[in-house]
């Protein structure tokens, strides 16, 4: 089962932030019946950042933005991306980090465009473990629409957007279309 533990308040991040992820990672295990140890369990980092369980065959993705923290966890590799929709110079942003496509996605779509593509591309980059300003594939096709598939280096992976508020976007990027339950932590 694949679920997002959704937090409200304040908390941790970096390292420090490791206690929470291991305590909604004991609740998801209670609620699937998977026997593993958190307790004892050690978090640490890939080469580019990404922090996964070292010894429990467990993927996680975390996401905050203000005062929301949602974790997801799934026995595949996933991404997941929150963003509050906030002003920001994006046209200047989407010039220099968008492909064509996603650039034209945003002239027609404005702000909200642009988070549209911003999350896609954090959710790829935290499934994938890649850097978010590396290469990597176009979140909107050559109509100007949104990809929900992309193939990447021989590899499918899927966009299941989270309905959230209207002020945030929330995507979970993985190899196959997702049905994720959402439980308050």
């Amino acid at each position: 089962m694949n679920s997002i533990y959704l937090y409200e308040g304040p908390f941790e991040k970096g390292d420090k932030g490791f206690p929470m992820i291991k305590e909604a990672a004991k609740r998801h295990a209670m609620e699937n019946n998977l026997n593993f140890d958190f307790d004892q369990a050690q978090i640490v980092r890939e080469e580019k950042g990404k922090p996964y369980f070292a010894d429990i065959p467990l993927e996680f993705s975390l996401t905050h933005s203000g005062q929301l923290w949602m974790c997801l966890f799934s026995g595949k590799p996933v991404g997941l991306d929150l963003q509050q929709v906030k002003s920001l110079e994006y046209e200047k942003i989407a010039d220099r980090q968008y492909t064509k496509e996603e650039q034209h996605y945003v002239r027609l779509w404005g702000l909200a465009g642009f988070f549209d593509v911003w999350v896609r591309k954090e959710a790829f980059c935290k499934c994938t473990g890649q850097g978010l300003f590396t290469e990597m594939p176009s979140m909107a096709d050559e109509n100007h629409d949104l990809c929900e598939e992309i193939i990447w280096q021989g590899k499918t992976y899927c966009f299941t957007e989270i309905p959230m508020a209207d002020d945030l976007k929330c995507v979970v990027c993985s190899g196959e279309k997702m049905d994720i339950e959402t439980r308050i932590l």
